[in-house]
């Protein structure tokens, strides 16, 4: 009998470890476009963002977590406690990596192909006392010609994100509290689940309003 209390007590010390040791592996999808080093720091970057979701949203299953934070950020509700709490070694390791390149760029570099970003800064220096009152600010986007929607578009089945990243293509510059609100609106509590939505919510609208708040 006792033999048989240890060994239950040993199967259940090992699920529960299995459990623990579960590893996030949302950007698996995109393996056929990602070097490994890249889509590993892509789901570290998820990690990172579930555990300031389990500390900002304490009382719901995981996906509920997400759904509350596009809420929130839909609603110009801002949680500024999870922002301002994201490790900057996460940010940084992501700015460092070759996979920052083929998820985002400078609205500049799309939207001004051709020079007129400089020539509207040059014509807005020249009219004003003050050097950086009429400078544009630039900021990040999700490029719409590069990789990371491609690869995404080409390799997921989840309608609403399959529409979202569509629009992102064909529009480019889009407020994150529109593209939080029409998420929020049209998904179901079981979408929250899907691990494309979660790398897309965590990728495509938490670290870049963070990459954006920094700049």
């Amino acid at each position: 009998m006792r033999k048989i209390a240890i060994l239950f007590l040993i199967i259940m010390l090992s699920i529960s470890c299995n459990k623990l040791d579960k590893k996030i592996d949302y950007a698996n999808i995109l393996e056929n476009c990602f070097l490994t080093a890249e889509i590993e720091i892509l789901n570290e970057a998820c990690a990172s963002f579930e555990s300031q979701l389990s500390e900002n949203y304490p009382n719901e299953p995981m996906g509920i977590k997400y759904k509350q934070f596009l809420n929130d950020i839909g609603s110009i509700n801002a949680p500024i406690a999870l922002l301002k709490n994201t490790p900057k070694t996460i940010v940084t390791k992501l700015k460092n990596s070759s996979a920052f390149d083929k998820i985002w760029i400078q609205y500049s570099e799309t939207y001004y192909e051709d020079d007129s970003y400089e020539i509207q800064v040059e014509t807005n220096l020249k009219n004003t006392e003050n050097e950086t009152e009429y400078t544009p600010k630039d900021f990040y986007i999700t490029n719409p010609k590069g990789i990371y929607l491609d690869c995404l578009i080409s390799n997921q089945k989840n309608k609403y994100i399959n529409e979202y990243l569509t629009f992102l293509k064909e529009i480019g510059d889009i407020s994150p509290t529109i593209l939080a609100q029409g998420l929020a609106n049209t998904m179901e509590d079981d979408d929250y689940n899907d691990k494309t939505v979660r790398l897309v919510i965590a990728i495509n609208l938490f670290y870049e309003l963070e990459l954006n708040m920094a700049s």
